[in-house]
């Protein structure tokens, strides 16, 4: 994993642990890999102030629409900012992003 371009990249197999202050649903034009074609999808992303432990400022965006239901549920009442996250994405082409724990701050 790394902050890199300013957004947290995750590589398959290795845990993140992620705590945000903040986020925004944003549109945002994506190119399939395979068949190159360009699309407009909505994205779910975070501002990520702590990263594996570490004081940070770079941002965590999610486009898989199974990984936002799995984060949806702590956008109410802001309930993210209570919790650092531990993501993963396991290894694979087409793997979406997973919470593997929330655990409350």
């Amino acid at each position: 994993m790394a902050a890199a371009e300013n957004y947290v990249k995750l590589e398959p197999g290795i845990p993140v642990t992620m705590r945000f202050d903040d986020y925004r649903w944003v549109t945002k034009e994506v190119t399939d890999p395979v068949l190159k074609w360009k699309k407009t999808v909505k994205s779910l992303v975070f501002h990520v102030v702590e990263l594996n432990g570490v004081q940070t400022s770079t941002v965590f965006s999610v486009i898989s629409q199974k990984a936002m239901k799995e984060f949806e549920p702590f956008l109410e009442g802001d309930r993210y900012k209570k919790y650092r996250f531990t993501v993963i994405r396991d290894p694979g082409p087409w793997t979406a992003p997973r919470i593997v724990s929330a655990e409350p701050i």
